[in-house]
Formats: structure tokens, sequence, C-alpha cells
């Protein structure tokens, strides 16, 4: 049997001191570990200039070096991968430690993401081919008479179904952007894509398509659309209020501004 020395009341407290000290050095030195330990996914669409995969399998892009800039501030190890929208909202919504961006908040999205801050906005209009003569629009339900290409499962394909468009009558769904310029070329059953006019530069460019062979017909938002980085409800506050604070600190200190720069915005 273990026998303890006998102390008087002073060392008593001082082994308590001690032993405090120790322990709580000990948790704390967990937690910060616990918190580097964490890895985050993040997922993201082909959308140039914003989000784009380069010849190495590495996304890059305009809202990509922002995330980044702003990752790098925290203690947290990551990985961002680029995927088909509908799958990337998808893993956003539903996987832990996952967060997504460029998404638009909505009253139908607002409560299923947990919402960290806008990275850029942007407008939307309705685009077709330059020499359609035959193309007459002075409001949305003009538009209703002509057939619409929305990827799928994206702000404007919601919205528009909001509005009283209808899949397979106006409204034609697709799954890869990829393609949006080139429905207008080949198809001559599309009338209309819906994007911005920055994006519509970039996929020009991006598949060496002349961009004046395209001109916008009609704005869709009244005012512009902020869009987000979001996380899923499944992980940490503490991660979401890291990631809001070192977005805060990236458009104090400059390096918002200089990448926007880099990138002509």
């Amino acid at each position: 049997m273990l026998t303890l020395p006998k102390m008087n009341p002073k060392g008593i407290f001082k082994l308590l001191k001690y032993c405090v000290f120790y322990f709580s050095g000990s948790f704390m030195w967990l937690f910060a570990w616990h918190s580097c330990a964490q890895e985050l996914y993040i997922v993201t669409e082909h959308q140039p200039p914003y989000q784009i995969l380069n010849g190495d399998n590495r996304v890059e892009g305009l809202a990509t070096e922002i995330i980044r800039a702003a990752l790098e501030l925290t203690p947290y190890k990551y990985q961002i991968h680029l995927y088909p929208w509908s799958r990337a909202f998808v893993m956003g919504l539903e996987n832990d430690n996952t967060c997504i961006y460029l998404i638009s908040n909505s009253a139908e999205r607002a409560k299923h993401f947990q919402w960290v801050a806008p990275i850029v906005s942007t407008n939307d209009y309705f685009i077709a081919l330059s020499n359609r003569t035959d193309i007459q629009v002075n409001n949305i339900d003009d538009i209703k008479n002509y057939k619409v290409a929305v990827l799928k499962d994206d702000r404007t394909h919601h919205l528009l179904l909001r509005l009283g468009f209808e899949e397979n009558k106006n409204l034609y769904v697709i799954n890869n952007p990829y393609s949006m310029l080139k429905l207008l070329i080949t198809r001559k059953n599309i009338d209309f894509i819906v994007t911005d006019t920055v994006m519509l530069k970039y996929r020009a460019e991006f598949n060496k398509i002349d961009p004046k062979l395209f001109k916008s017909y009609f704005k869709l938002n009244k005012s512009p659309i902020d869009l987000n980085l979001a996380c899923s409800l499944n992980t940490p506050i503490q991660i979401i209020d890291n990631l809001k604070a070192a977005i805060i600190t990236i458009k104090k200190n400059g390096t918002y501004q200089k990448i926007s720069q880099k990138w002509q915005f």
C-alpha cells in the first residue's frame, strides 16, 4: 500500500496549484492540437474566372485565391476540389467540416448552411447570339416565349422556376457548365443562357470562341447578388468564426484588393 508523506496545508495548496496548472496546460495543448489537426474540405464548380482547374489539377481563379488567402490565416489544413455544381452542393450541404463557394444566399438555402462571408458580387443576364435579329424582349414574361438553358441546381435554375418557367418547355437544364456557350451555337432550339458578363468573357476564351458572338439582352436581377463562402451545418461554429475573422482580415489588410486587381476586377 502506497503511503503519502505528511504535508502541511501550504504544501498541499502548492501541490493542488501544480496539478491544476499541469492539467489545464495539457488540456489547452490538446485543444489547440485538435483545432490544428482538423481538415476542411472545400468544394466548388468550374466557373471562370472565379474557379478554374489548371493543367496540374489545382483549383485556381479569383475566388479561389481569396479563399486560399483566408485559409492560410487559420490553423486548419484544407483541400479544395472541383465538382459539377449539383454534387458540390450536396457535399457542402451534408458533409462534416465541408464548405462550398461561390453560393448565393436565398430564402430556401438560408437555414441549410452556415454563411461565412460574401466573396464577390455579380449580376445575371440573359445571353444570346448577337446576330439574332428575331429576339424581342422587354420583360421577363417575353423571355418565356423562348428556350433558356440553365445549370442544374444553380441559383438561376431555381429562380426561373419560381418566376414561372417550366422544364422541358422553356427551360432546358444542363449538368455541364463547359458547354453553355456552345449550346447557343450548335443547338438552334436554345435561345438564351443565363450568366454574368464577366463569366461570359472567360467562358468564351476558355472555349476559344469569339466573345463578340454573344450579347446580353436582359438583366435578371435588380440589384447585385452576393456570392458567398458557406459551410455545412455539421461544421463546428469555431471553424465558422475563424473563417469569418480571416476574411475580414484579408479585406482590411489589402490582400483581397490585390487579388481582385490581379484578375482585373
